[in-house]
């Protein structure tokens, strides 16, 4: 049977070999997602059915976030179109999936061990004709043009994988147009705990002191005046071709990959790397379990077992109402 060599796989495995093992071969994954991760999804579900011209909002909804999750997407959403609006790019194509063979560089033959797949976000059009690969990615990081975010995007794998992909199945692509979306840094506002709450002398809090949790549209309503007063924090596109010299680079770069990734099923040994257990993005989500040896058989409290590896590569489920939500203007985000 073909196996699957995607993004999400091979990234996995340069992080940890053990991390590969269990959420790839086993198919062990968290019960729930972490924070960022359920946001970011999200968002790209709204983008995608915004441009299949089906209603975005109800998207959001039904992806069972909480309530200042779901503001947050919402209101991410409509700042991009208002901020865009007046650069719109034709879309070719949305969500296409791929399954493709994967070649040896330097012979030329397909092994028939692994496809590479994935999901490509969108086929644009350019204002000049061209095509292009979009990329749409959320993060927490500075996206200012000087920032290291670009440096890191320029040798990412992923997007010189999707853009041959994106040419292997018909598309003349010509480069890649990165859209980038900033999480808010704002958090909502909580009561203040009654053990830490002071009064002024006519039965006031303090000033920097509330009586409640802010409600969620509040909250959407400061991540709104935010994205007005600095749109460039929040957002930013920009467009990176890709030399012929990336292509090659990438293509070997895979088959050593998957090379590695064979070498361990062969022999069973998925060595740990411990510097991995905690990066920038926190704790490794299967760090209380790595050292258990029954996860083949056992799936540990907290997490589930999919069926499927790869749910990331499953097709777009239609809206259950299939019309445009109302156009973010100018107006409701100033």
């Amino acid at each position: 049977m073909v196996q699957l060599l995607t993004n999400s796989r091979m990234s996995c495995a340069r992080v940890c070999l053990r991390k590969h093992l269990i959420s790839y071969e086993y198919g062990i994954r968290p019960a729930v997602d972490s924070v960022p991760k359920r946001i970011g999804s999200a968002f790209h579900r709204a983008m995608e059915f915004d441009a299949l011209g089906q209603d975005w909002a109800e998207a959001v909804r039904s992806f069972g976030l909480d309530a200042y999750e779901e503001e947050t997407v919402l209101r991410l959403v409509m700042g991009h179109r208002w901020r865009y609006e007046a650069e719109p790019m034709e879309i070719v194509a949305v969500e296409v999936p791929f399954q493709l063979p994967l070649v040896n560089p330097d012979t030329g033959a397909e092994t028939p061990i692994w496809n590479r797949a994935g999901k490509i976000d969108a086929i644009v059009r350019l204002a000049d004709g061209r095509l292009a690969l979009l990329e749409r990615k959320t993060t927490s990081d500075d996206v200012e043009p000087a920032s290291d975010y670009w440096t890191r995007i320029r040798i990412d794998q992923q997007n010189i994988g999707y853009f041959l992909a994106a040419r292997d199945l018909g598309y003349d692509v010509q480069t890649i147009v990165y859209d980038v979306v900033r999480k808010p840094t704002i958090k909502p506002l909580r009561a203040t705990p009654p053990e830490s709450k002071k009064y002024t002398k006519d039965g006031k809090l303090y000033a920097n002191q509330r009586e409640e949790d802010e409600t969620p549209t509040a909250y959407g309503e400061r991540i709104r005046e935010d994205m007005a007063a600095r749109p460039e924090f929040y957002f930013a596109r920009m467009e990176i071709p890709r030399l012929e010299q990336d292509l090659e680079l990438y293509r070997h770069e895979v088959w050593e990959q998957q090379l590695s990734l064979r070498a361990a099923q062969r022999s069973g040994h998925w060595f740990r790397s411990p510097h991995s257990c905690k990066t920038f993005l926190g704790l490794c989500e299967f760090l209380n379990v790595c050292s258990r040896t029954d996860l083949a058989e056992n799936t540990p409290d907290g997490y589930v077992r999919m069926s499927d590896s790869h749910p990331e590569l499953s097709p777009l489920e239609a809206s259950p109402a299939p019309q445009r939500s109302p156009e973010a203007s100018p107006a409701s985000i100033q």
